[in-house]
C-alpha cells in the first residue's frame, strides 16, 4: 500500500498558556495550593503571575519552595490543576476565530510546556482540541522548549524548517523556535513583557489575534524570496 500524499501546507506551532488560552487564574490557584500542601505560606498572586509559563518545578522554585519539597509540590500542583485549575481559564478573545480561519491554509500544532496528556485534556475542555493536528508538549523529564519543538516537528513528519513558524508569548518560545531554525511570531497579549519579547528578537511582534494570518503569510513569503 502506498503512502498518502504529503501535506505540504505550512505549519504553525503554538504555545498554549498565554498564547492560546489565558490559564493564569487556574495556574496561580494551583501553585498556591501546592505550596500550602507542603506546609508553606502560598505566594501572592502578583508574585506568581510574574513568571508564568515555565514547568511547575521551575515556577515553584522561583517563589522559594526548597529543593527538598519540589517533587511533592509538583505532584500537589498537578493534582489540583486537573481537579480545579484546568477549568479556571478561557481562550483569549479572538483566538478561536483566528485558529478557525488558519486551519484552511495551515497545519496547526502545539508546542507547550504542559505535559502532552494535560494539554490534550485542557484543549478539549475549552473546545480547542480539534484545531490542532498534533498536540506537542512536555514529557516527564523533558521540559525544554527547543526539544519540545523538535519532537513536535518529528510528529508532524519533519516538515522543512522554512515552512514552519513558532508562535508564543515568552522568550523560551522564541529562543526555542530559533534553535530549530524556525521563524517566530511573538504575541503581546500573553505573560511576557514587551521588553522580554523584544529582547528575544522574534521576527515579528503582534498585538491582536487577527494579525496572525497576515504576519504568517509575510514571514513565509520572506522565507522563499
Amino acid at each position: 500500500m502506498s503512502a498518502g500524499p504529503v501535506d505540504a501546507r505550512p505549519v504553525l506551532l503554538f504555545d498554549v498558556d498565554g498564547t492560546v488560552v489565558d490559564s493564569a487564574p487556574g495556574m496561580v490557584r494551583s501553585l498556591q495550593a501546592a505550596m500550602a500542601a507542603v506546609g508553606l505560606e502560598p505566594a501572592a498572586e502578583g508574585q506568581l503571575r510574574a513568571d508564568l509559563g515555565p514547568p511547575p518545578a521551575v515556577m515553584l522554585a522561583g517563589v522559594g519552595v526548597p529543593e527538598s519539597l519540589i517533587n511533592d509540590a509538583v505532584i500537589a500542583y498537578r493534582a489540583h490543576y486537573r481537579q480545579v485549575g484546568m477549568d479556571r481559564a478561557e481562550a483569549f478573545a479572538g483566538v478561536p476565530e483566528a485558529l478557525g480561519g488558519l486551519c484552511a491554509g495551515y497545519r496547526l500544532a502545539t508546542a507547550t510546556m504542559k505535559l502532552i496528556d494535560t494539554a490534550t485534556e485542557f484543549l478539549a475542555r475549552h473546545g480547542l482540541r480539534d484545531h490542532f493536528e498534533v498536540v506537542g508538549g512536555a514529557r516527564n523529564g523533558v521540559f525544554d522548549k527547543a526539544a519540545i519543538i523538535a519532537e513536535t516537528r518529528v510528529a508532524l513528519g519533519s516538515p522543512a524548517a522554512e515552512n514552519m513558524i513558532m508562535i508564543g508569548d515568552r522568550h523560551s518560545d522564541i529562543s526555542g523556535g530559533h534553535s530549530n531554525g524556525l521563524r517566530t511570531i511573538a504575541v503581546s497579549w500573553g505573560y511576557g513583557s514587551r521588553a522580554e519579547l523584544e529582547a528575544s528578537e522574534p521576527d515579528v511582534i503582534i498585538d491582536r489575534p487577527d494579525q496572525l494570518a497576515e504576519a504568517a503569510t509575510r514571514l513565509l513569503q520572506s522565507a522563499t524570496a
